[in-house]
């Protein structure tokens, strides 16, 4: 990468903060749902902004949604901008969306490199989970388990996710035939089956968020909207935000402490 110019974090996010003022509009304009999630929550509410350490926006929306923006979004967007699933980009190994900049490279850390793979925001379905408690805890014990096979696929180094030797040599094992078989599409498609199951119940999740069962939350929670300021602009946040928030991060409004306050990403960008 000696001959590109890399990205600093500033500029990044002008990248992101354009990104996600073009999905606002899509989305606008074409009657879907979609809120501010995770972290870029908490940042609107807490700073009207970024967290000031963290490098990175996430979306949500409900499936149907979600699954209307998959079809139209590159009909509707800059022509230097495109959504990237596993079902339109080869090499793709998230069981979410990313929109990215095409004129822009991203190498995600210690993570195997997407070849069209640029400075993104994540756009997360939110899925019905069934009323019944033992059959959802059954769905995310099943999403946890299937993801393990994604988790060796894409690590660079997989003894990075592990200490155990044991479990080394089943994760090494698991990753040749995930090559051999060409497995990864077939399991994020899997993943997808599993988080469609139900509609209409009393409650929701974004099961390929990271926060596992803590992301589940009744379903009026996706049923109306209010605005919140991000970086100068208006977005769409749940009405339920403030359950959502202290489910997540517990007293969101109060800084953690210092030594936490670091970049969850180590993610090195570069002009094409």
């Amino acid at each position: 990468m000696e001959n590109k110019k890399e990205i600093s974090l500033e500029e990044q996010r002008d990248i992101q903060k354009e990104l996600l003022k073009e999905l606002k509009e899509i989305c606008d304009n074409n009657n879907i749902i979609y809120f501010l999630g995770g972290g870029t929550l908490l940042g609107a509410i807490r700073h009207k902004g970024y967290i000031p350490w963290d490098d990175d926006v996430d979306v949500m929306m409900p499936r149907k949604d979600y699954e209307i923006l998959l079809e139209i979004f590159d009909d509707n967007c800059k022509e230097n901008h495109k959504i990237l699933t596993y079902i339109n980009t080869e090499d793709y190994y998230y069981s979410f969306a990313k929109i990215v900049d095409t004129n822009t490279i991203l190498h995600e850390g210690k993570l195997r490199t997407i070849k069209e793979m640029g400075i993104y925001i994540d756009i997360f379905p939110i899925d019905f989970l069934p009323d019944d408690k033992k059959k959802t805890e059954k769905i995310f014990k099943k999403y946890k388990l299937l993801y393990k096979i994604i988790s060796a696929y894409k690590f660079n180094d997989i003894s990075e996710i592990t200490k155990s030797n044991v479990k080394l040599f089943f994760k090494k094992i698991v990753l040749c035939f995930t090559k051999t078989f060409n497995l990864i599409p077939k399991v994020l498609k899997k993943l997808d089956q599993i988080a469609i199951q139900y509609e209409n119940t009393s409650q929701v999740a974004c099961i390929s968020g990271k926060y596992a069962e803590k992301e589940i939350m009744p379903s009026s929670f996706i049923q109306g909207y209010t605005l919140a300021d991000f970086e100068g602009e208006k977005y769409k946040i749940p009405t339920g935000y403030d359950e959502y928030l202290t489910k997540h991060y517990g007293d969101y409004m109060e800084l953690p402490p210092k030594e936490k306050r670091i970049t969850e990403h180590n993610n090195k960008a570069y002009w094409k």
